[in-house]
């Protein structure tokens, strides 16, 4: 980071002022190259042609003057038509293959959109300031359209996050035993993505053709480049299995193989609430095993028919949007554009670009009855905690003086490690649960449980906080995509 900054601050000393980037596109005039043998063409017929022709040797010289004086002429005025001036438009159509996924460190959970394509509609113009001054003016803009579909995975299987020890106590003859309990709830759910949008802009200020390697042109910029996409999730199919396993209620076996094979929790109860197999646990909506003031875990004990307890163990269907996500990168970047023209009619660009963007993401997860809507959780990041690397390459040929075709390759890497997961709840839900529980403070007729009085204190604090949980370095966040552009280049 600090040689990063050491960058930032070098190129903005070199540009007084911001600067744009983007690299892509631009219109070459062509008049940097010219024939060497261009030099020996019409006109008296050029010095040697004098010479041969057996003339005095004053009068060669003072020709051979008169050429050089020309050439020169020459040479200055091809130096000073080289230099750029004027406005420069690009139109590019650019399709693009990218993928999305965040992790929660703590929670375990992990969400990630594969094998999205873009259809992008883009444009960026370039206004250079002339002969006195080797500055620029640069902007872009593009939108963006889903192709196809998609598919959604959340992930709530495969981090060992999912699976929880807890210490019980177990009733034996020779009085509570303690005993380790592994508890986990793990699920797992694919969806269809499909009708993402994307959009950005950006800015920049360069110094144009800075300094040159050889044939090689090199502008530094700094600029600001916003970009946001939002992505819908439906049809999406998922199951829940609740695991229950220790020394004492063995669920989880591991084969010869190495493979781990664990059965789902299930209990049964006969008519008179007793439990006839395994402990029928009683877990809350968290997939936490509640346990007695003693340590000991509740257990149904409710007279009546015969029944089975399976726990958190279900499969469900979505068909509705089960997820939408809308997720911004922006802020300051600097970045380096290098020109090589081949000849009078091509040449090529390319640019690469490190950026500061700020992270934030917004979610809605409509089937969660205990967030509220329309916004579920909320991912945020500081300057810092992110970067944008982009990298493009584009090969420009004239079709005429003013119109030329591009076509190029483009690539971008965003990245947020330790962003702050925020988690909006139910107020009216959570609200009705604090009252209750008042209600039983309030009455001399109950007396609230040492758990019930820990849950009414944490649904006070909630209720302070906003309804709302925050989860402080939580998120790990990457975006990429790869494209290939074509369009056309304008020159005014």
């Amino acid at each position: 980071m600090k040689k990063l900054g050491l960058f930032l601050f070098n190129v903005s000393v070199m540009a007084a002022m911001p600067v744009i980037a983007g690299a892509a596109g631009t219109y070459y005039n062509g008049n940097l190259y010219q024939n060497p043998q261009s030099r020996y063409g019409a006109g008296s017929g050029g010095y040697y042609n004098n010479y041969g022709a057996g003339r005095g040797y004053g009068q060669g010289m003072q020709t051979m003057g008169t050429n050089k004086q020309t050439a020169q002429k020459t040479k200055k005025s091809e130096k000073t038509s080289a230099k750029k001036q004027g406005f420069n438009f690009d139109v590019d159509l650019t399709h693009e293959f990218s993928n999305w996924n965040f992790n929660m460190k703590n929670a375990g959970s992990k969400l990630h959109y594969d094998n999205l394509s873009w259809n992008v509609l883009s444009g960026e113009g370039v206004y250079y300031f002339g002969d006195t001054t080797p500055m620029q003016l640069k902007f872009g803009a593009k939108y963006g359209k889903q192709f196809d579909k998609s598919t959604m995975v959340d992930d709530d299987i495969s981090s060992e996050k999912m699976w929880e020890i807890q210490t019980i106590n177990v009733e034996t003859e020779a009085g509570l035993v303690q005993e380790d309990l592994l508890v986990g709830a793990p699920a797992l759910s694919v969806g269809e993505s499909k009708g993402g949008t994307q959009m950005g802009f950006n800015v920049a200020f360069g110094l144009t053709d800075f300094f040159s390697s050889g044939r090689v042109k090199f502008t530094p910029s700094i600029g600001y480049r916003y970009f946001k996409y939002t992505l819908e999730t439906k049809s999406n199919y998922g199951m829940m299995v609740q695991v229950v396993d220790s020394s004492t209620f063995v669920n989880c076996l591991t084969t010869q193989g190495g493979e781990i094979q664990c059965s789902p929790y299930v209990a049964f109860i006969d008519n008179n609430g007793e439990d006839v197999s395994y402990t029928s646990f009683v877990f809350d909506t968290d997939g936490k095993l509640l346990l007695n003031p003693n340590g000991t875990p509740v257990v149904y004990n409710d007279a009546g028919a015969p029944q089975v307890n399976v726990g958190q163990t279900y499969y469900y269907e979505q068909s509705g949007t089960s997820h939408k996500y809308e997720t911004e990168w922006a802020g300051p970047y600097v970045a380096l554009d290098m020109e090589y023209e081949i000849n009078a009619n091509n040449a090529l660009t390319a640019g690469i670009e490190l950026g500061l963007p700020i992270y934030d993401s917004k979610g809605d997860q409509p089937y969660r009855i205990d967030w509220a809507h329309p916004t579920s959780v909320e991912d945020k990041g500081s300057l810092g905690d992110a970067i944008h690397l982009g990298l493009n390459t584009v090969w420009t040929t004239k079709i005429s003086d003013s119109v030329g075709f591009s076509l190029g390759f483009t690539y971008d890497y965003y990245r947020v490690s330790g962003a702050k997961a925020i988690t909006y709840l139910n107020p009216s839900e959570n609200q009705a649960k604090l009252d209750e529980y008042q209600y039983y403070i309030d009455s001399d007729e109950y007396e609230l449980t040492e758990e019930g009085l820990e849950e009414y204190n944490y649904l006070k604090e909630l209720q302070s906080n906003g309804w709302k949980t925050e989860a402080s370095s939580e998120i790990d966040s990457i975006y990429k995509s790869m494209g290939i552009r074509a369009g056309l280049s304008v020159k005014f």
